[in-house]
């Protein structure tokens, strides 16, 4: 797995008429005549854009460089270009429960699951999987839990085809 990523990719400050964007996580989609006749540009981000889709991808970003027109660079004229450089490191994929083992008494028992970097899933007693966190990262309280069962939490990647952690609680 990657762990480190080198990105350039070109940023705009304002739209072509001057209306900002810089402040706003937006990307403008180029049209035909926009994309100095290259078929494969098609969106052009704001920096606040392109800090939105590193994180929302699963990175944090280490460091960043612009060069050109830092000032008031457009989506589309040449002479108005902006590059964003971009040292990118992939966030650790994290899930942990807690308490765990949950304190046994004489009602269900409830952990808080924890996590980031993928889905969550939840197997009772290496039951089928269930599905139980969609976000890429979060909090969610299980108030379910049971004496003397074994829940399986799971963390998989976001289209469930790696494992990533694992942990098992118990009461």
């Amino acid at each position: 797995m990657t762990r480190y990523c080198f990105v350039s990719t070109r940023v705009a400050k304002q739209t072509t008429d001057g209306q900002p964007l810089s402040p706003y996580p937006v990307a403008y989609l180029l049209g035909p005549q926009e994309c100095n006749d290259d078929f494969t540009n098609y969106w052009i981000f704001s920096d606040e854009g392109l800090k939105r889709l590193i994180d929302r991808t699963g990175w944090s970003l280490l460091s960043q460089l612009t060069i050109g027109d830092t000032t008031s660079s457009t989506p589309s004229e040449p002479d108005r270009d902006e590059r964003a450089f971009c040292f990118l490191q992939q966030i650790e994929p994290t899930l942990s429960a807690s308490p765990n083992p949950v304190p046994p008494g004489d009602k269900l028992g409830q952990t808080t699951i924890s996590w980031s970097g993928g889905k969550v899933y939840i197997s009772m007693e290496g039951g089928k999987e269930a599905l139980f966190g969609v976000q890429r990262e979060g909090r969610k309280v299980a108030s379910w839990i049971q004496t003397g069962h074994r829940y399986e939490f799971r963390l998989y990647n976001l289209d469930h085809t790696e494992l990533l952690a694992k942990v098992m609680v118990t009461m």
